[in-house]
């Protein structure tokens, strides 16, 4: 007996909220249900053992992004991004591959009710409430995903990265 699939064919959810807020939780239960690939930059360091500095922290993003888009040529089904795409700019890469790949494209916002202190609780400690204070004032709204691709930050800041992966 295969799984069931609740989704429309050529999905990708991107998840986005803060750290504590069980979004790996979510991305993790959509895969049970639906099967696809979860994509996630903090991957990188689990498979690579890497020291997070500044460097390896974008380098982790490059990789998360260069995975997303060899699922979605290979037709994996759903991808599931799960980042904390605080930022408009951060989720543009995603959302501008899967457009250009046919996907139905899902922002999956997890609830933004919980504390910062219920945050680092939830995190253990391992992200610092200075980052969670910090990650919480740069929040940006988006109710769809024409308000991530009309962007203008977002469309200067990805432009020559576009033309160079292939967007």
């Amino acid at each position: 007996m295969g799984r069931k699939k609740y989704h429309r064919k050529n999905t990708l959810y991107i998840l986005r909220g803060l750290p504590g807020t069980k979004r790996s939780r979510k991305a993790r239960n959509i895969q049970d249900k639906c099967g696809g690939k979860i994509i996630r930059a903090t991957d990188y360091f689990r498979d690579y053992h890497g020291f997070i500095g500044p460097k390896q922290r974008n380098d982790s993003h490059i990789w998360a992004r260069w995975r997303a888009l060899q699922a979605m040529d290979q037709g994996v089904d759903p991808i599931i991004i799960d980042n904390t795409n605080v930022s408009l700019w951060e989720m543009y890469p995603y959302v501008l591959m899967g457009f250009h790949r046919g996907y139905w494209i899902e922002l999956i916002e997890m609830p933004r009710d919980a504390t910062l202190g219920r945050l680092y609780w939830n995190c253990r400690g391992e992200i610092s409430f200075t980052k969670l204070e910090s990650m919480s004032a740069r929040y940006q709204e988006a109710s769809n995903i024409f308000d991530i691709l009309n962007d203008e930050y977002s469309q200067e800041n990805w432009e020559n990265e576009m033309i160079d992966n292939d967007w």
